[in-house]
């Protein structure tokens, strides 16, 4: 069998707001020369299971019969995807998380190049606990020599993999960044919902779950007469929005597409990036919404985590929480003019961390694979 001219990204959501994926692609199917680049993913019912996603890149989402339990779930896709890569033998493989890194071993076997191209510190995630923990440790460490290049998504998380393996060169760092944007400044969350021009519009963007400050910022925000905008999905949505039917200071929005999304940030006057330093992987984090609120032009308050914090305070970009009790505080002393103080600022960094310095160095990786 001869090697399909395809890469192949490996990874078990629905692929819907995948923006460092589409991102990827986007950058691939620009500058690589395979004949199509497919997403693999999970259908839901109301989505297609095969659609056009842009120019030469489309989404394949495995139909998985209403199966509901996670491990029987992945298993399957993971028996799907196996016997795609024995059919199509791809000649690139981007496996974008760890459940499914021994697929690098069957793709060494057909001589396929392998990207393991992670979202975060892999082994240290929030639900590895016990067993699970060990084993994940386990599978990592006797595939990760398969593959051909390690991408991660932050700077401690880069030296933490070459702690760990240290035969293996230290990962690349693309950090998962919007394209470059001059933003207007836009009013849609006030014309929405009528907010008083006079009012400062707080926002929690991203994943409306637990561990990310939501359910605080609802018993923080339901005391005062500040004004707070979650924009999102989630577990945590109902409760959200029976909070802002309760409440005339605290709005709920749904999730927008990636392409309009900044239009919408850039309607806030301040972010929170507020993740709770439950796992290791959470404390070397940086979220998408951290950058997003800077491509915006908004200040954020964000907890002290390891990563966050060396960044906020290296570039002076918003205000830092010791624990979720001081947001009462830090929301009191936000004004137009503190918010000034760090437009300037903000305004630099976005030059610094763009998609666009993180493309260079995506090129960088795949011509040493020999693929751009």
């Amino acid at each position: 069998l001869t090697l399909e001219n395809i890469n192949i990204h490996i990874y078990p959501s629905n692929m819907t707001n995948e923006s460092r994926i589409f991102k990827e692609s986007k950058f691939i199917s620009r500058n690589c020369d395979f004949e199509r680049i497919i997403l693999l993913g999970i259908w839901k019912e109301g989505l297609n299971k095969d659609e056009q996603y842009e120019g030469n890149i489309y989404i394949k989402r495995v139909s998985l019969f209403n199966i509901k339990k996670r491990s029987i779930l992945y298993l399957y896709y993971f028996m799907y995807v196996f016997v795609f890569i024995v059919l199509h033998r791809p000649k690139m493989i981007n496996i974008h998380t760890l459940e499914f890194l021994p697929l690098s071993l069957i793709a060494k076997i057909f001589k396929i190049k392998i990207i393991y191209d992670t979202h975060e510190l892999e082994t240290e995630k929030a639900n590895f606990k016990g067993f699970r923990k060990k084993i994940s440790k386990m599978i990592e460490k006797a595939f990760i020599g398969f593959v051909d290049k390690v991408i991660v998504v932050g700077e401690a998380i880069a030296d933490e993999y070459k702690k760990m393996y240290p035969k293996m060169d230290r990962p690349y760092v693309v950090l998962n960044t919007p394209n470059y944007k001059i933003t207007q400044k836009n009013d849609l969350f006030r014309e929405k919902f009528n907010i008083d021009k006079e009012k400062i519009i707080f926002l929690y963007q991203g994943a409306i779950a637990p561990s990310r400050g939501v359910e605080i910022l609802l018993e923080t925000f339901k005391e005062t007469d500040k004004v707070i905008v979650f924009m999102g999905y989630g577990s945590l949505v109902d409760k959200v929005k029976e909070y802002s039917l309760k409440y005339k200071n605290i709005y709920f929005h749904e999730a927008v597409k990636p392409e309009v999304l900044l239009n919408y940030t850039s309607s806030a006057d301040v972010g929170f990036c507020l993740i709770e330093n439950s796992c290791k992987s959470y404390d070397f984090c940086m979220p998408n919404k951290m950058f997003e609120y800077l491509m915006a032009g908004i200040p954020v308050i964000a907890t002290k985590l390891f990563e966050l914090k060396r960044f906020v305070k290296k570039n002076e970009i918003g205000l830092l929480i010791d624990s979720y009790n001081d947001i009462s505080n830090i929301i009191d002393k936000i004004n137009n003019q503190v918010i000034s103080q760090y437009k300037q600022n903000i305004e630099n960094v976005k030059l610094i961390y763009n998609w666009e310095e993180q493309e260079k160095i995506l090129k960088t990786i795949y011509k040493e694979l020999n693929k751009c």
